[in-house]
């Protein structure tokens, strides 16, 4: 705790009136200065004529005598009330920066001080200073209440009076029955409020201001992350709506941007060319999890272009001594499905990775689960692992659904997954509209069963084959 308030007391003395007027215009401060003479002139006047109406009655109680002239004290008055009217008029006529009108109202104060302890020791306010206390307190607090005080200046001016008080009362002596220290203690006692207003005020605009530069900081982020989701999201190819091989997908991360990722080769502009299409989920979220798919996505169009007839378990087995190497001292795990449909044979062969079953719905509506073919990526750079390869019919009319784990684990309010059986039933349930694949309907049954929460990226791959093409 100590620690803490060291660290505060440093702060804000370090704090700059610039600080303290970023972002505040001149005019608001000369407003705020006019306010505060005003206010301070209004009460010094209620002040001044107090004094005046018991004067003969002090003087009777206390046996204090004036060393000033009748004549001498309206003058000391009249001087009193120039520093305030000049105050004024500079700041309305001259119309000073923000800066310089916060300078002047500190040396208005200043001069109060002075005044107010001429008034003292020439016998004119009785009492240790009680009229002079009642001033000061007044402009000091409103001061530090209304204008950009940095807390460096408020212990200034505090210190000035309390000197230049202390010394004027050695010089002048307490009144008769109140003892030095006691005086002493009062002057020190009027400067406390003004100083606590003033840290306590600094301390609300430097966390302004460090909120400020956190949303400024976010901002920059946020624009950063827009611009990181679109180049990921570009990585992405498009759909196909041609050909006797077609896809369509759907894919929406957790954040911004994350670590699911799609890639599709056609090979040759051929209505009956063969596509090969790579599903990948890397572990984690983020801009992390993005990263790493980004650059999977530069091995893969070097793996697809440098074979373009590469089979499905061959690219695991690339992809996967690639992550190991890449990766070495910070492991990174990635399921995938890699996909080759060749139209021609009206066949599809797949590998999986690790990676949820995939489901291959039939013309008639028939549902094939295709498990795992071998464990995931990225577990073992020392070893030479190897996926098995599944060979299916894929004729006209049928389609193969893949998905990342951000689907199956989706959870429902009594914290039930959604899971493989959750996509079956609405494939298997569920019917086709125009221009409608099966990503847009299992987004949708998700999104109902976890009502609209989302904990995972979710991806959708559906490949399929057009009836009468």
């Amino acid at each position: 705790m100590r620690a803490k308030l060291l660290k505060f007391w440093k702060a804000a003395i370090a704090t700059r009136t610039s600080d303290l007027l970023e972002g505040v215009e001149d005019a608001t401060v000369r407003q705020s200065g006019v306010q505060f003479l005003s206010m301070s002139m209004l009460l010094g006047t209620v002040l001044i004529a107090m004094r005046w109406m018991h004067l003969s009655s002090i003087e009777l109680l206390t046996g204090s005598t004036r060393a000033i002239s009748l004549g001498g004290a309206i003058g000391l008055e009249l001087c009193w009330a120039m520093v305030y009217v000049s105050g004024l008029a500079i700041i309305l006529g001259l119309k000073p920066s923000g800066i310089w009108s916060s300078r002047l109202t500190a040396i208005v104060v200043v001069l109060e001080g002075v005044i107010a302890l001429v008034r003292w020791s020439v016998g004119f306010d009785p009492g240790p200073g009680g009229n002079a206390l009642a001033a000061i307190l007044i402009v000091l607090t409103l001061g530090a209440s209304m204008m950009p005080w940095t807390p460096r200046l408020t212990l200034s001016l505090s210190g000035a009076w309390i000197l230049v008080a202390t010394v004027t009362l050695v010089l002048v002596g307490p009144d008769e029955g109140v003892s030095m220290i006691a005086t002493i203690f009062g002057y020190i006692t009027v400067v406390v409020p003004a100083n606590m207003v003033s840290f306590f005020r600094t301390s609300r605009v430097r966390d302004r201001f460090e909120l400020r530069f956190l949303q400024t900081r976010y901002d920059g982020i946020e624009q950063e992350l827009s611009a990181a989701k679109n180049i990921h999201e570009r990585a992405f190819p498009q759909p196909r709506t041609t050909g006797q091989v077609r896809f369509a997908y759907s894919y929406r991360p957790m954040s911004q941007i994350g670590g699911d990722y799609l890639y599709a080769s056609v090979l040759g502009e051929n209505a009956d060319a063969s596509a090969l299409l790579v599903l990948l989920d890397v572990s984690g979220h983020g801009i992390p999890a993005a990263l790493t798919a980004n650059r999977l996505q530069g091995e893969l169009m070097q793996l697809a272009g440098e074979d373009q007839g590469i089979e499905p378990d061959e690219l695991l087995a690339s992809l996967d001594r690639y992550i190991c190497l890449t990766s070495p001292e910070t492991p990174v795990l990635v399921t995938g499905i890699a996909i080759r449909v060749d139209p021609k044979k009206n066949e599809l062969r797949i590998a999986n990775a690790g990676h949820p079953s995939a489901l291959l719905r039939d013309s008639s509506g028939g549902i094939t689960e295709i498990d795992a073919t071998g464990p995931l990526m990225g577990i073992d750079p020392s070893a030479s692992t190897t996926w098995g390869l599944e060979t299916l019919k894929f004729g006209a009319g049928d389609s193969l659904i893949a998905f990342t784990d951000g689907i199956t684990e989706a959870m429902n309010a009594r914290r039930e997954m959604f899971g493989i059986q959750g996509v079956r039933g609405t494939i298997q349930s569920g019917w086709l509209e125009s221009g409608q694949r099966w990503p847009e309907l299992i987004r949708r049954a998700v999104d109902r069963y976890c009502e609209g929460a989302v904990n995972d990226d979710m991806l959708i791959l559906d490949v399929y084959r057009p009836q009468g093409v």
